[in-house]
């Protein structure tokens, strides 16, 4: 089988557990891109920082971004968006109000999140959900009001409940109340909250139909439960040794883990034997 598009999850499968670029992995991904293999990240991350870890491995094709909601190699050239509308926005913010949580509502830009509590969080900054990098996040007082004076969609929003015991009923109420949105759990006290029909495989299912190569000649690689559809449903969907049991148990090969190289042992196992794609 010869493959043509590799498509790597970041968090988890391309970087280490101390979010570091390893050599050996760099070296693989040039390895693959010279056997004329086109190279994509397919993240939950935002256009800002996964565009980093894009230019530290000299990738020159649109990433997958925002869980698939954004998909582009520049901020301002996207060939595929899919943003929450801002009329579902408003109602969001209202609704997720009246929880007592955090609310973050993101687009390639920028983040607008809820005024936190604590008292001594860098001014503008924050550690996003999810994300190991600064990612600058404007504060307001009131999402609903910044939304009624700002018309703005959203490509996913990150919630994280004070209490762990209100998640489940939050969940229940998003699918009645919204059904345009989908909500998946990515930890016991947090959702993400995205356009119904947005997910990293539609993304990278939407990009591989630009460039004409079908789901059998791409390989997947992922370490997380929303990482699970790709590697189920590509050519060679190829889980890593630190993914959970149930991403494993889809995926037809396990490679190592992200903190022993093992991007960088399966991409050279895959594609020494491969010839180079014309």
């Amino acid at each position: 089988m010869v493959y043509r598009l590799l498509a790597l999850d970041i968090d988890g499968t391309l970087l280490s557990s101390n979010n570091r670029l390893d050599r050996q992995t760099k070296d693989a991904i040039q390895y693959a891109q010279k056997k004329g293999v086109i190279v994509t990240l397919v993240s939950e991350r935002h256009f800002h920082s996964a565009a980093k870890v894009a230019r530290a491995l000299r990738l020159t094709k649109p990433i997958i971004t925002h869980s698939g909601a954004f998909v582009s190699s520049s901020m301002d050239d996207p060939v595929y968006t899919s943003k929450i509308d801002h009329s579902v926005l408003m109602q969001l913010a209202e609704f997720l109000e009246t929880y007592p949580c955090q609310i973050q509502m993101s687009h390639e830009r920028l983040s607008i999140s809820n005024r936190p509590h604590q008292k001594n969080l860098i001014a503008k900054m924050t550690i996003g959900m999810n994300e190991p990098l600064f990612y600058p996040v404007t504060y307001v007082d009131s999402l609903s009001q910044y939304l009624l004076e700002n018309y703005e969609g959203a490509t996913d929003v990150k919630v994280k409940l004070q209490d762990t015991k209100v998640v489940d009923d939050l969940e229940h109420a998003l699918s009645d109340y919204f059904p345009s949105i989908d909500a998946w759990r990515t930890a016991p006290d947090s959702l993400t909250l995205v356009r119904q029909g947005t997910s990293k495989f539609n993304g990278l299912l939407f990009f591989a139909g630009q460039l004409g190569i079908p789901l059998h000649e791409i390989v997947a690689v992922g370490d997380g439960i929303e990482d699970t559809e790709m590697i189920e449903k590509c050519g060679l969907g190829v889980a890593t040794r630190n993914a959970p049991a149930d991403v494993k148990a889809k995926a037809d090969w396990v490679t190592r883990s992200n903190d022993m190289d093992g991007v960088a042992y399966m991409v050279r196992e895959v594609f020494r034997k491969q010839i180079r794609v014309h």
